[in-house]
Parts: C-alpha cells; structure tokens; sequence
C-alpha cells in the first residue's frame, strides 16, 4: 500500500496532502506524508503532526531510496503499528515519502484467540484422553480382576473355576484357555486319581495271592505235593503278572513323557509279521485258533522300528486270542499311496458300541474277569495306541458284539524325523 501511495503522489506533492483524509478513509490506515525535507504535510492522530520532521533516522534511510518496515509501540494508546516507509522519486530525485501505520493488535488478538483456541483444544484432548484412558482401563482391568481371582482359585486346587468372559478379543482368548486348562487339570487329577486307584486295586490281588499263598507254604498247611506244587504255580503265575504289569506301567509312563528311544531302519514287514505270528501260535493252538496272514505282494520296506511295530502286533495277537473262543484271527497287509495298513481281525466276542471309545484307556476291560484270568493288566491296548503315536500313525477299531473285532493300524512309508 506505501508502495502504491507513493506512485500515486509521485506526479503532485501538493495533490497528496488535499486528499490525504480520503486515502486514509478509504484504508482504515494511518498516513504520514512528507517532504524532501522531512517535514509532514499531512496530519495522523499519531504524533506525527503536520510540520513536524520525521525521524532522521527514517529520512536517511529514503533518500537512499531504501524503503524500511519496522514496528512500533504507541505509549498514549499502548497500541502495536507496524510500518513500511517509501520514498516518492521524481526525475531520479527524492522528493518526499509516505509512511503506512497499521496497527496489528487485531492480528495479535487474533493470535491470542487461536492460541487459546489450541490451549483449549489441547485441555479438552487431554480430558478426553484422560477420560477415554479411565474408561480402558476399567475395561480391561475388570476382566484381568476376573481372571487373577480365578487362577488363584485354580491355584488352591478348586479346579472346577471358570472365568466368565465372553468376549471376542484377546482377553477372551485368555479366559478361554484359563478356562480349558482348567478342564485340563481337573482331567488330569481325575485320571490320576482313577490310575492310582486301579494301580492299587490291580496290585493288590496278586500281591494277595503271594502273601497267602507262601504264608501257607511256610507253615506247611498244604497235605500233600501235588498241593504244594499248585500253590507255587499260582504264586509263580502271579509273580509274572506282578511283574508285567510293573514293566509295561513304567513303558507306557515313558512314552507318555516322551522319553521312548526308537531305532530307524529299513523294516520288512512280512518278516516282523511273520515273527509275531510265530510267538503267538503255540497260544492260538492251545485255544484251537486259526492264524492266517494275507499279504500283498511286492510289498515295499518301510522305514520305521521294527521291534516297535512288532511289539504291537503282539499286542494285538494276544488280545485277539484272550478274547476269542473259537475261530480265527486274520492278519492283512495292504499298501496304500502314503501308507501300509495292518488289520488284526478276530472271530471273537466283540465290544460294546459304547465301550469302544474306552478300549485305549489304562486299566479298561471289556470283560474284567476274563481278562483277569488270561493274565491281562488292562495296559496292552494302551501301549499299542501310544506306541502308533510315537511311530507316527494311526489306529482304529471295528467291532460288533457277539461277533469279533477288527484293528487296523496304519503307518507310514517312512518315520519323518522331528526337531
């Protein structure tokens, strides 16, 4: 704007100082205008007055034709002017100059009104973080209260605690695990209460049976030798079933843990078969049982543990033959693309659809007495299940009471090594 005032008076000093009130109407701006020689034609409500010089700081600095823009500070009014000074050149000649006050405390007030602005909204987002904060915290507190509470519950043994949270994010996630190890442990002292119990019930009849049994011997209540001779079978047998029932509960604790060695090599399976079939037979002959193998030919080796997969079998076998009267036992070996499957398959007296689910467990029988006088612990079927585990297969089972049962095992080609 002193710019363009100073062009415009540039042509007439005397014009400018005529309409000096209408430019400074026209602007809302304070106009000083002045001479060559410093002195105001023009009158301000500032103290600059006509006739009055301007500073000589500011008339050196113009008649360089160097313009100026500077602040000041009014001490009557105590308001803010920034200003720009001009010089009006004529011919190449200094010829006076205008001076443009425009007050900034508008602009200042301005300011001040978007600072507070940013204080405020600042204040405002800091309450609302603050509140936001509060409320999750609360949020996820409450749950996290929730589940302390109930795995210190869990922790004093009341393993029927459940945490009451359904919600879908991670804490939900947490209680739902809270919850299933939970489960996991009342399971697990349920088992190990039932273990110990059929431990303690499957130990005691043979140690009974020994205690009695030399108790007599040794105080020589038997008549005659032929009594003597019976009391030391039963105590031999007895002794066996003692003794078996010990080595297989210390296998299977092994391969529950995880601790069982195996040993990987090519395995020919018709002459592990053909091995398990041999031990067994003078068992089937003394029941009057058929053992039959089919197998399919050009049938490829496997790697795996041979001594493994035959302890199965024997298993297996000798399940089949306790619990078959009559008949037969069938041993199949078929190939399929990524696997072999083994089916023992006998003629004798079945399970019950809804124990079929059990037959894996420790201890579970499906005729108790019968077992009991076959010699069973109650542990074989177990074994077989954990020991396909650790060889990487698979078992199942088919059976209709009253009419035999089929168990049919499937490995791998080759046992993949984990780590």
């Amino acid at each position: 704007m002193a710019e363009e005032l100073a062009t415009s008076l540039s042509s007439s000093m005397n014009d400018g100082a005529q309409f000096y009130d209408y430019l400074s109407s026209i602007t809302n701006k304070e106009i000083i205008i002045f001479d060559r020689n410093g002195i105001i034609v023009s009158d301000s409500v500032l103290e600059f007055k006509t006739g009055m010089s301007i500073p000589n700081e500011w008339l050196s600095s113009l008649k360089t034709g160097e313009e100026f823009n500077k602040e000041r500070f009014d001490p009557n009014t105590y308001e803010k002017f920034f200003f720009s000074g001009q010089p009006i050149v004529e011919n190449n000649e200094f010829n006076g100059g205008v001076i443009v006050f425009s007050s900034i405390d508008k602009l200042h007030e301005s300011m001040h009104d978007v600072r507070d602005w940013i204080f405020g909204s600042i204040a405002g987002a800091i309450l609302l973080a603050l509140a936001y904060s509060f409320f999750l915290a609360t949020r996820i507190s409450r749950p996290l209260l929730k589940i302390e509470q109930a795995t210190r519950e869990i922790s004093k043994g009341n393993l029927k605690t459940r945490v009451q949270i359904k919600s879908k994010d991670e804490i939900g996630s947490l209680a739902e695990a809270i919850n299933d190890l939970s489960i996991e442990l009342n399971n697990y002292r349920v088992n190990r209460s039932e273990l110990l119990a059929n431990i303690s019930h499957e130990l005691r009849t043979p140690i009974s049976y020994l205690k009695g049994y030399s108790q007599i011997i040794n105080s020589g209540q038997y008549r005659n030798e032929e009594e003597l001779k019976t009391y030391s079978e039963i105590i031999e047998k007895e002794s066996t079933r003692l003794a078996k029932l010990i080595q297989e509960l210390f296998e299977l604790s092994k391969m529950e843990e995880g601790k069982i060695n195996l040993y990987i090599q090519s395995v020919d399976l018709e002459d592990v078969i053909e091995s398990a079939i041999q031990k067994v037979t003078l068992k089937a002959k003394e029941k009057d049982i058929d053992l039959l193998f089919e197998i399919e030919e050009t049938l490829p080796s496997i790697i795996s543990d041979g001594l493994r997969i035959e302890q199965i079998l024997l298993n297996l076998l000798e399940n089949a033959i306790n619990y078959t009267e009559h008949g037969s036992i069938l041993v199949k070996v078929n190939k399929e693309k990524e696997f072999i499957l083994i089916s023992v398959e006998d003629t004798g007296i079945g399970i019950p659809e809804e124990e079929i689910r059990f037959i894996f467990d420790r201890f579970h029988r499906v005729e108790k007495s019968r077992a009991r006088q076959m010699g069973g612990t109650g542990l074989g079927l177990a074994i077989v299940h954990e020991l396909i585990k650790h060889l990487q297969g698979e078992i199942k089972v088919e059976s209709k009471f009253g009419k035999g049962s089929r168990f049919i095992v499937k490995l791998p080609y080759e046992l993949k090594t984990l780590g």
